[in-house]
């Protein structure tokens, strides 16, 4: 007996191919292509993670097994959370810019020492010290930012990292014009000139501000020095304030220890511009455990710079 014709019908119809070859292969690339664009959206817009790779900030986050390997750096390093969200929201003018002590990711300067030999310009971690408006010197190792020395015990507490006793910037004015900065340049293997600073009580020459390697590493430095005093000593190096531009910020890695593969970062290129910023890293998500203890934990910054005061209105 034949099978009524509505059964038939439906046979036929759950029988019936899905559709050609090419639009079955359209419809999977579709299908990848909305959940990279989707992909995309979450990590532009929303959140990111980011690895840890190098030395730089030491104690306070693992860059796993060094800069050499970078894809070991990126298995053992800690890796942490960047609200990407909260990026936009500043661009916008809608939340306020970052603060001290907060931990950023930020694309290299071009005029980083790294940036120039490699040609690359990625993405590092670093800390911001001082933000626009703020006067800043270095002396000794000691970073005073408006006039405040800011304890340093989140760097030296662990005994891990003592920072060099550098003095920055050092120049030597005559006439009421900065005519050098005491820096010593070396080179790499490939004639790339790399700045060292002096540490306290240097007998180094001044290197005169004309000379194309300061102007390269320190022209933007040099730019932003605050006023000179009338007290200013006439042709002897001395440690002056620089003044951080409005949509700049001074940064710095927790290494400041050359000898244990301390950081690169604005005393070597300057105050950064905002706009190089991709965010703030507010917690370490992986690992979960580091040397027997947990490692998840919020980035926050550390109460010493609750201590410095907010610059005067008139730049002094």
């Amino acid at each position: 007996m034949p099978a009524p014709a509505s059964r038939q019908a439906r046979r036929s119809r759950n029988e019936r191919p899905e559709g050609t070859r090419r639009q079955r292969f359209w419809r999977e690339v579709r299908g990848y292509a909305e959940a990279l664009v989707i992909a995309y959206l979450v990590v532009t817009f929303v959140f990111n993670t980011v690895g840890v790779v190098g030395s730089s900030m030491r104690p306070n986050l693992d860059g796993g097994v060094g800069s050499s390997n970078v894809l070991q750096s990126l298995l053992t390093g800690d890796r942490v959370f960047i609200p990407k969200y909260e990026t936009w929201l500043r661009r916008m003018g809608v939340l306020d810019g970052y603060q001290r002590g907060d931990i950023i990711v930020v694309r290299d300067p071009a005029n980083s020492p790294t940036a120039i030999e490699t040609g690359n310009r990625p993405f590092f971690i670093k800390r911001v010290i001082a933000v626009p408006g703020d006067r800043l010197r270095i002396e000794a190792g000691q970073v005073i930012v408006n006039d405040q020395p800011l304890d340093q015990g989140f760097i030296t507490e662990t005994g891990e990292i003592t920072p060099d006793p550098q003095d920055f910037p050092l120049i030597v004015q005559r006439g009421g014009t900065v005519e050098g900065l005491v820096v010593r340049f070396g080179a790499t293997p490939r004639g790339t000139a790399f700045p060292d600073l002096p540490h306290s009580g240097s007998s180094l020459p001044a290197v005169p501000v004309g000379d194309p390697r300061v102007q390269l590493y320190y022209g933007t430095t040099l730019d932003a020095l605050a006023p000179l005093p009338a007290t200013a000593p006439e042709g002897v190096p001395f440690v002056h304030d620089i003044v951080i531009p409005p949509a700049h910020y001074w940064i710095m890695g927790d290494n400041r220890q050359r000898a244990r593969g301390g950081s690169e970062d604005s005393r070597v290129f300057g105050p950064i511009r905002s706009i190089t910023i991709a965010g703030r890293a507010t917690a370490i998500i992986w690992p979960p455990r580091r040397d027997d203890a947990w490692n998840w934990r919020s980035l926050r910054p550390p109460a010493s710079f609750d201590e410095i005061p907010e610059a005067r209105a008139d730049g002094r």
